[in-house]
């Protein structure tokens, strides 16, 4: 915990999730998919610390980088229909999966009363495909992808537009993700904010972001969240 007290978590209502990296697991399945689709094209591949950086980034921007990067002579919508062709139909659903404790969190945040939502930097068109594959629809109140808003994160465009559809205010919610782009949103829309430390990253790259809090596993949140509610007689 960097800063914030417990007790002051009592206003929240509601718990909005990042998805790549917080509830879903696809690191490795995008690493693998960019790599496998860079050889067809005859593109040295990319180290995983490379692509790892893209996850979690609007689509577009993950495209560009890439054409940018490898020098690939296609056009960005060829390569963007060739992306999303084979993430959505294949290494998503097939080798991507929720993190083990994702349900959970989901479940039990689900049973004492919270409103849920994803607010995430997916395209719109794979956002349904990722929360379908995975079996997470029914958890969510609101699913805000970055299709959904002019400005994705670390903008907190979308992290108010869930909180408008869920009619609440900025500090009745908490924004959960593991990059600090998540954090940043949270932050500027006016919520309180968790990290979640998954050891891809540096951890500093959280702790320069300020976070409320920085926790190692999801299932930290619902410790947190138990002991605001017996504190405060919720």
């Amino acid at each position: 915990m960097l800063r914030g007290a417990i007790e002051s978590l009592k206003s929240v209502k509601a718990v909005l999730f990042d998805l790549d990296g917080t509830l879903v697991d696809t690191m490795e399945a995008f690493h693998n998919m960019v790599n496998n689709i860079l050889r067809e094209f005859s593109i040295p591949e990319r180290s995983f610390n490379e692509n790892v950086k893209l996850v979690g980034k609007p689509s577009r921007v993950i495209v560009e980088t890439i054409l940018r990067e490898t020098g690939l002579e296609t056009s960005l919508e060829e390569f963007s229909k060739i992306m999303f062709r084979e993430w959505v139909y294949n290494y998503m659903p097939k080798h991507g999966r929720l993190y083990p404790d994702s349900l959970k969190v989901l479940n039990e945040l689900k049973n004492r009363g919270y409103l849920l939502g994803v607010v995430s930097n997916t395209s719109k068109e794979e956002l349904p495909h990722y929360l379908n594959s995975f079996k997470i629809r029914g958890f969510f109140d609101v699913a805000i992808s970055s299709g959904d808003v002019e400005n994705p994160k670390p903008s907190p465009e979308p992290v108010l537009k869930a909180i408008r559809i869920l009619n609440i205010r900025p500090f009745e919610a908490i924004m959960v993700g593991d990059r600090p782009e998540d954090v940043e949103a949270g932050r500027l829309a006016g919520t309180y904010t968790i990290a979640v430390f998954r050891g891809v990253r540096p951890r500093f790259e959280l702790e320069v972001a300020k976070p409320d809090f920085i926790v190692n596993e999801l299932s930290e949140i619902l410790i947190i969240l138990h002991r605001n509610r017996r504190d405060t007689g919720l």
